[in-house]
Order: C-alpha cells, then sequence, then structure tokens
C-alpha cells in the first residue's frame, strides 16, 4: 500500500524548488484562474447563471449583442444585457485574445468557464484568458 506524504516530507533542496512543486500542485488541482478545464465543471444554460454566483462553472449560449468601451469588451448572452448573463474582456487582457473580440465573438454560441460573480444586480463572468472561451460549431 502506498503512503502519501506531505509536502514538508518530500526531499527538495532549497525553497524556490519547494515553491516550484507546491505550484504545480495547486495548479493541478484547479487553484488558480483558468487553470481548471471545462470538463472539470458543470455546463449551464446562460439563463440559469444567476442561480450559480458564487460558483466556478461553464455557461453556454450564443453572444448576441457585443460592446468594447475600451476599458473592457462586454459578450451579453441577452439583448438585455442590463439583467442577463455577460462575460467581460478588461482591456489589460486584449492582447490575450483575437483582435476586435466585440467582433470575433458577436453571434457564436460559446462555452464560458470561471467564476460567476454578481455585479450591478446581474450575474457575470471575467474572462482573463482565451482557454476561458470556446467557440462551438
Amino acid at each position: 500500500m502506498r503512503r502519501s506524504r506531505a509536502l514538508a516530507d518530500i526531499p527538495i533542496r532549497g525553497p524556490a524548488l519547494k515553491w516550484a512543486v507546491l505550484a504545480a500542485l495547486c495548479a493541478a488541482a484547479g487553484c488558480f484562474p483558468g487553470s481548471r478545464s471545462e470538463t472539470d465543471t458543470e455546463v449551464i444554460s446562460w439563463r440559469r447563471a444567476a442561480k450559480y454566483v458564487g460558483e466556478y462553472v461553464t455557461v453556454e449560449g450564443r453572444i448576441v449583442g457585443t460592446h468594447n468601451s475600451g476599458k473592457a469588451c462586454f459578450l451579453n448572452f441577452h439583448p438585455d444585457w442590463r439583467q442577463s448573463f455577460t462575460a467581460v474582456i478588461f482591456a489589460s487582457r486584449f492582447d490575450q485574445f483575437p483582435p476586435k473580440p466585440e467582433d470575433f465573438y458577436r453571434g457564436k454560441n460559446v462555452r464560458v468557464t470561471g467564476a460567476i460573480r454578481e455585479y450591478d444586480g446581474r450575474p457575470e463572468m471575467i474572462l482573463d484568458s482565451p482557454d476561458q472561451i470556446k467557440v462551438l460549431r
């Protein structure tokens, strides 16, 4: 029978190497944003997103409207964006996504994976990485 060992028991030299091992273990466990995959989460319709605030899920739906304010790009799953689920890409991450994400994703069926939070009374998900959004056929 194999015995599990605590990280402190693993014979690693130097604190940097120990931190590298800890980071690898944490990434495998899904501790970092974007480190979990879509297959690790429940897939829900965008219509149910408000019921999952505070949870890490995959939301599926069609991007029916978009807006790029220059500070953020909003990918809306319903024309009434004031009340419905929206995925948000902040300008600091634009360089990681396709050019003009508002045009690239508009009209496409997608799955977005991440934590749902509430902002101004509506559910939203912040997309930090293109790995969090998958265009469906």
